[in-house]
Formats: structure tokens, C-alpha cells, sequence
């Protein structure tokens, strides 16, 4: 036997080997993105990803007729009522709290009521990652994911100097950087039905480039107009029995639906270093387009098959790393099985569960991406796969033994599955844009053990900060959520606004009895005003708690419709 030295050839090779591993997983860890915020405003009056994950886990449907409310300033209504006019609708899409944002109400009856709704949800995002939207910096960037034009078509009246910065898509990601001061990419992005997850892929892309280092990536969506639902109905799409039914034998269609998603998006070293709560990860996004498939609105399965691959790749995993996906799955009898058939032979036939959220919420088109994201964060964070609403009898046309599993019941994780979630989402317009997903932190971020020396409260009036301290002592009274938790938030991760006071106290029971005597618009002794202009603590560690978002006070602002009958 010859002996080796210990700096022979085989020893260098492995070295090598090692060097490039070690480069090749750094690579890898530069290109995840931490999702640290979510907001998020959907149909049955869901505000926020918890008021979400309620109405998925527990599979129910919260699409429902036009209100009657709804009915005035809708045109078209002698051809809606001859159909189903059920959809997942938003309980006040024209409600909006202009002077918070400083806007006058000529303004805000001239702008799109998707983009009020996005600058409020946005807001709510930056509020759920304890990052005060002031305090993001310059180099945030901002991708909104938006395709209706219905306000441009509901709308009648004189046409303001406020017209066009108030309904143009790019206004809509404009506006978002302007009011908060973010100098970093903005952009809207239309992809049709893959809008949102789109622009999350671009926000994702830019992050890792360091076009910017936070982001925001929106989807939203809002059905102003009989107009644009007589529409879809001429395509063969919509559901004419008022149901969306994913994967089901009955499925015929799918129901429209409303609402807006926001995520505020940093890098996976810069979350950590920050001490922000990681809510989940994006391990790799992607997008493609289907090319000459069977017809122009067709979708093409190799090129469904092909992106996931492609994304998974990316990610250096591989189909069995992926235990849920969260499927388009718009209910209509042509995509369903093309898109199963998609994801069983990137999956290789391995076992994994499907669900589409459309069936709870509706197909919220622009937005639908990130109602599907936002679902599968809350399932990887509950350790949970959801029932799939509206299921009955499976489609025989899903491939038999393609190893895709459409659960009837609710389940826990599997324990052999794979940890990772996908989402995909498909655009009528042939781009088609999948995330893979990783767990992120449970809970709180870790931060050292700490003394409470009282609350900031802060608001932009009187009555609203009312609300705030009702919210707080609602979640105090409510849950075992420590003081610390709920102090460092408000400290670190609210805006300092108009109306601000601190509770002097770290007492829980003087702390609940001065915050209920805000509420009810008296003194206190622990109860001090604090001047606006007063600094926040920032940096190092925190502990995150859940807060009720923004008590928004909502004025509505209607331009007079009916201009083209």
C-alpha cells in the first residue's frame, strides 16, 4: 500500500469538494427571503392571516350573493340578476380613512379604491412585522400585482386633475412609495391571475440583486363594475351554479372574489440580524410562460411541469422536500386537471397534499396568488393541511395514481412528508409563477429577558386611539400574550403618530386599568401625553406579539356611477 501524504491529491480534491458545498449553500442562503409581515383583507370580513386560517381550516365558504348595499352604483344589474352574482365580496370596499394618509376628499373620491385599499394594507403589513412604515428606509422597494380597471369604468362625473395619478395601475405601487417615503423599485405588475405572486417573485429577485433591502409585494383586487363579471362570463369561466369547486366532479367554473394581500419581504440574514419574527421563507420563486399551448388562454402543462422543476432546482431541493401545495385550482373543468396533471409528474408521483383556497374565498384573481401564499404560511406554521371547501365527489379526470392527495377532513402534517410548501399560480394571460416556501420561527422572535416600564400608545385622533387601547386590552384580557411582548411591540413597531401616550406602569392590572380608562375618555394617574416628536427605540432583538391592526376611521368616497349605463 503506498502511503498518502497529508496534503495528497485525493485530500485537496475532498477540500475542494467541501470549499464548493460551503459556496454553493451560502449562495443558496443569499437568494432566501424572510416573509416578516402579513396583511391581508379578504371577503366574510377576514382581516388578517389569522382570520384567515379560521375560515380555511375550518372549510368553509364565505362567497355569498351581491349584498344589497353593494347593488347601488353597480351597473349592468338587469343582466347580473339573470345570473349568479355570488362572489367572495368585501364588506366596504369604498370605506377609506383619508386623512390619515394626508389625502383631501377630492382626491380620494378620484383614486381607485383598489389603490386606497392597498396603501391601508399595506400599513397593516408593516404593522404585523413590528416595523414602523416611517422607519422602513429608503431602499425599500414596492410590487403590486393589480389588473381590474372596474373604477375607470363605474365612474362618471367631471374628470379632476386627480384622474389619472388616481387610477393608473403604476399610481397604484407610486403611491404606496410615496406616502411612506420608500425610494427603492416600485412598479405594478399585471399578469392576469398571476399578478400577485409575480410581483412576489420580482420583489424576492430584487432583493437578492440588493436592488433594495425590505419590500413590499401586494395583490389586490376589487368587482366595482357588472361590466367587468358580464365579461368573464362571456369567456366560460365563471360558475354558473355560484360555486367555486376545486378538484371536485361537479366543478363548473369559479366565483369571483375580492381583496388584498400584502408582504413586507427582507433577507434571511438581514431578518436575523434585525431580530425580526420570520413568518415563513422563500426558498425559491420562479416564473414562466406557456407559449404556444392548445389556445391562447389555454393553459400548457409542460410548462407547469417545467417550473416547478425549475424552482425546486433553485432551491437545491428536490419533489420530496415539498409536503403541501397550494394549487390555482380555480374549479373549472379545463385547468383542474391540467394543473394536477402538471403537479404529479414534477412530483414524481410522490404523495403530497393539494388544496386551492379559491374555494373559500372566491378567485381573487390580481390577488389570488397571495391569498394561496398566505394560506400556505398559515398551514406551515400550524403544522396543518386545511379541507379543501366544496369537495364532494373527485374529479375522475385527476391522473389516478399521480400520488396527489385532496384532503375532505382536516390532517396534521404528515410526519414523512417534506417540510416545504409550494404555491402556484397561473395567469389567463400565460404566465405562470410558483413559490417554494420553508418554515420560518414559530413565535416570537428571541430576544433577552427584559422589564416592562409602561406602554406607548399611539394614533392619528382621539377616537382612534381609543380603539388602539381597547385592541391592546382585548389581547391582554383575551390570551396569555405577555406584557412584554405586547410593550416592545408597541414601542419598536408602530409609527409615532398625532396622539400618543405612555402608560407608566409595568403593573399588568394598573397597566389594564389605565388602558381601560383611555377607552372610556378619562384621566389616569399612570396616563401621560408624549410629544410627536419624541424618538422610538430601535434595533437588537424583540419579541413580536399579534395586535388587532389599525382602527382605520372610515369615511366612504363614491364618484357618482353610471356612465356607461
Amino acid at each position: 500500500m503506498t502511503p498518502t501524504t497529508e496534503h495528497g491529491p485525493l485530500r485537496r480534491a475532498m477540500e475542494t469538494i467541501s470549499s464548493l458545498r460551503t459556496q454553493l449553500e451560502t449562495e443558496r442562503s443569499r437568494r432566501k427571503v424572510a416573509i416578516v409581515g402579513i396583511g391581508l383583507r379578504g371577503p366574510g370580513d377576514i382581516q388578517g392571516l389569522d382570520a384567515l386560517w379560521d375560515v380555511v381550516q375550518k372549510g368553509a365558504d364565505v362567497t355569498g350573493p351581491l349584498p344589497e348595499h353593494r347593488r347601488d352604483g353597480m351597473d349592468r344589474l338587469d343582466l347580473l340578476d339573470q345570473m349568479s352574482n355570488r362572489a367572495g365580496w368585501l364588506a366596504t370596499p369604498f370605506g377609506f380613512d383619508a386623512p390619515f394618509f394626508g389625502i383631501s376628499r377630492r382626491e380620494a373620491t378620484a383614486m381607485d379604491p383598489q389603490h386606497r385599499l392597498t396603501l391601508e394594507v399595506v400599513w397593516e403589513a408593516f404593522e404585523h412585522a413590528a416595523i414602523p412604515p416611517g422607519q422602513a428606509g429608503a431602499r425599500t422597494g414596492v410590487y403590486v400585482g393589480t389588473t381590474g380597471q372596474d373604477h375607470r369604468w363605474r365612474a362618471d362625473g367631471p374628470m379632476t386633475s386627480y384622474w389619472t395619478p388616481g387610477n393608473g395601475h403604476a399610481f397604484a405601487a407610486g403611491r404606496v412609495a410615496y406616502t411612506l417615503g420608500l425610494e427603492g423599485p416600485a412598479m405594478a405588475v399585471d399578469t392576469a391571475c398571476s399578478s400577485a405572486l409575480s410581483a412576489t417573485h420580482l420583489a424576492a429577485r430584487a432583493l437578492e440583486a440588493g436592488d433594495c433591502d425590505l419590500a413590499v409585494a401586494v395583490g389586490v383586487n376589487l368587482i366595482l363594475t357588472g361590466q367587468s363579471t358580464i365579461e368573464l362570463v362571456r369567456t366560460g369561466a365563471l360558475s354558473p351554479t355560484g360555486r367555486c369547486r376545486p378538484f371536485d366532479a361537479h366543478a363548473d367554473g369559479f366565483v369571483r372574489g375580492e381583496g388584498c394581500v400584502a408582504l413586507v419581504l427582507k433577507r434571511v440574514d438581514d431578518a436575523r440580524r434585525d431580530g425580526d419574527r420570520v413568518l415563513a421563507v422563500i426558498e425559491a420563486s420562479g416564473l414562466n410562460q406557456d407559449g404556444r399551448s392548445a389556445g391562447f388562454t389555454a393553459p400548457n402543462p409542460g410548462a407547469q411541469t417545467r417550473l416547478v422543476a425549475q424552482t425546486l432546482a433553485r432551491a437545491g431541493l428536490s419533489a420530496a422536500d415539498v409536503g403541501y401545495v397550494q394549487a390555482h385550482g380555480t374549479g373549472t373543468l379545463l385547468g383542474d386537471p391540467i394543473e394536477a396533471e402538471a403537479l404529479a409528474e414534477a412530483m414524481a408521483g410522490r404523495a403530497v397534499h393539494v388544496t386551492s383556497v379559491k374555494a373559500n374565498v372566491g378567485h381573487t384573481e390580481a390577488a389570488a396568488g397571495l391569498f394561496g401564499l398566505a394560506c400556505a404560511v398559515a398551514c406551515l406554521r400550524h403544522r396543518w393541511i386545511p379541507p379543501q371547501a366544496n369537495l364532494e365527489i373527485l374529479n375522475p379526470r385527476l391522473p389516478a395514481g399521480g400520488g396527489l392527495i385532496v384532503p375532505r377532513a382536516g390532517t396534521g402534517w404528515p410526519a414523512d412528508a417534506g417540510d416545504r410548501a409550494m404555491v402556484s399560480s397561473f395567469g389567463m394571460s400565460g404566465t405562470n409563477a410558483c413559490v417554494v416556501l420553508g418554515p420560518g420561527h414559530g413565535g416570537e422572535a428571541t430576544a433577552p429577558a427584559g422589564t416592562v416600564d409602561g406602554l406607548v400608545l399611539s394614533a392619528g385622533s382621539e377616537q382612534a386611539l381609543r380603539r388602539v387601547a381597547r385592541n391592546v386590552l382585548e389581547t391582554l384580557s383575551g390570551r396569555d400574550v405577555p406584557l412584554e411582548h405586547v410593550a416592545e411591540t408597541l414601542l419598536h413597531g408602530r409609527a409615532r403618530l398625532a396622539h400618543t401616550v405612555r402608560i407608566g406602569s409595568g403593573d399588568r392590572a394598573r397597566v389594564e386599568a389605565a388602558l381601560q380608562a383611555i377607552v372610556d375618555g378619562i384621566p389616569h394617574r399612570d396616563v401621560h401625553p408624549v410629544p410627536t416628536e419624541a424618538g422610538q427605540a430601535e434595533g437588537g432583538p424583540r419579541r413580536v406579539a399579534d395586535l388587532p391592526p389599525y382602527p382605520w376611521e372610515h369615511v366612504e368616497y363614491r364618484t357618482p356611477a353610471g356612465r356607461r349605463g
